[in-house]
C-alpha cells in the first residue's frame, strides 16, 4: 500500500460507529510490512504496538499472544514452534482471535499448527515460502513482517487536560534487577523464571500478576483494582490449565499485606519478586522467612496504566 499523504483512513475506530485514521510520521508505515490478509484496523495497530514492545524484552525463541493490548500467553523455548505451543497452552481460551507475535522465522511445521486455530494476525521477522503459501489461504488472517521500529526516548498520551509526556523505561530486566530480601535464595532456574515473569508483568495493565513455570506463563492477573483479586485470577487460570505444576510469581507493585503471600504459599509458589516501598515491607520479609519462601525486591516498579 503506497502512502500518498500522511493521513490514512482506517475502517473504523475501537467500535464500528467511530471514524478513525492514522498519521504517518515516517517514510514507511505499518501497511508496508503487511504481506497478506484483510486491512489492518485501529484496534490491530494498538495491539501491534503493545505486542512488539513486549516481544522486544526477549532474546531466545519466544512467542506471545496478545488480546486487547494484553499478553494472554507468553513462552520461550529452544525452538519457535515449541515456544508457540507453550504460549497457546498458557490460556487457549483467551488466545482465540488473538494476535501471535514471534521473534523467529515461521516454518511450515509452525504454520500447520497455527492454521488449525482462529487468530487475527501473525507477526514474525519472516516466513519461509511453504508457511506463507499455507497461511495466506486464510484470506482474513493478517500476516505481517516485523517492522523496524526506532526507539523513541519520550512517550505521550492525550488527556482531557492536555498531552502527558514521560521518558520511556529502558531498564534492562535481568538477574541484576533482582535484590534478595529474604534469608533463603532460590535456584538459578527459578531466577530465570522470575526474570521472565517480570518481562511480562511490565507489559500488563495494573494491577498485574504473572505466574511462570519453565519460561511459560501459567497464570496472569491483570487490570484488577486490587492486587489480591489480580492474584486470585492468576491462580484460577493456573489451576484450570496447570493444576499442581510448581511456579514463581512476579508483581508489578508491592504486596501491601501478607494476604497475597499467604495465597501464594498455600498454592505452592516457589519464589516471589516484587518492588519494595510498602510500610509493611518488614512484615512481608518476616512472613517469607517464616514460610521459607524466597522473596526478591526489584529495582523499580513496573506499573502500566
Amino acid at each position: 500500500m503506497k502512502i500518498k499523504n500522511k493521513k490514512v483512513k482506517l475502517r473504523y475506530g475501537e467500535n464500528p460507529n467511530q471514524k478513525a485514521w492514522i498519521k504517518i510520521d515516517s517514510n514507511k508505515s505499518i501497511f508496508d510490512f503487511q504481506i497478506s490478509g484483510k486491512k489492518i484496523s485501529y484496534n490491530n495497530i494498538i495491539d501491534l504496538d503493545s505486542g512488539l514492545r513486549c516481544l522486544k524484552e526477549f532474546i531466545e525463541p519466544t512467542s506471545l499472544i496478545v488480546k486487547h493490548t494484553n499478553p494472554c500467553g507468553v513462552a520461550s523455548a529452544n525452538k519457535i514452534e515449541n515456544a508457540f505451543i507453550k504460549s497457546f497452552k498458557s490460556d487457549s481460551k483467551s488466545a482465540f482471535g488473538g494476535i501471535i507475535f514471534l521473534n523467529r522465522k515461521v516454518n511450515l511445521n509452525l504454520a500447520k499448527i497455527i492454521y488449525k486455530f482462529f487468530f487475527e494476525m501473525v507477526v514474525a521477522p519472516d516466513y519461509d515460502q511453504a508457511s506463507f503459501n499455507l497461511l495466506k489461504k486464510k484470506k482474513n488472517l493478517i500476516l505481517l513482517k516485523t517492522p523496524k521500529i526506532k526507539n523513541e526516548s519520550i512517550e505521550y498520551r492525550s488527556t482531557l487536560f492536555g498531552n502527558l509526556y514521560q521518558t520511556k523505561d529502558f531498564t534492562s530486566i535481568n538477574k541484576k534487577f533482582l535484590i534478595l530480601a529474604s534469608d533463603k535464595k532460590t535456584s538459578t532456574k527459578l531466577i530465570d523464571d522470575l526474570v521472565f515473569s517480570l518481562k511480562v508483568v511490565k507489559h500488563l495493565k495494573s494491577n498485574a500478576i504473572v505466574l511462570t513455570s519453565n519460561k511459560q506463563t501459567v497464570g496472569l492477573g491483570l487490570g484488577q483494582t486490587n492486587r489480591v483479586d489480580a492474584l486470585k485470577f492468576a491462580i484460577k487460570n493456573k489451576k484450570t490449565y496447570f493444576k499442581n505444576k510448581s511456579f514463581v510469581c512476579a508483581s508489578d507493585g508491592f504486596f501491601p499485606f501478607t494476604d497475597s503471600l499467604k495465597l501464594l504459599n498455600l498454592n505452592g509458589c516457589y519464589a516471589v519478586a516484587q518492588p519494595s516501598g510498602s510500610i509493611n515491607d518488614d512484615k512481608i520479609i518476616s512472613f517469607s522467612n517464616k514460610k521459607n519462601m524466597p522473596l526478591y525486591f526489584i529495582k523499580n516498579r513496573l506499573f502500566k496504566h
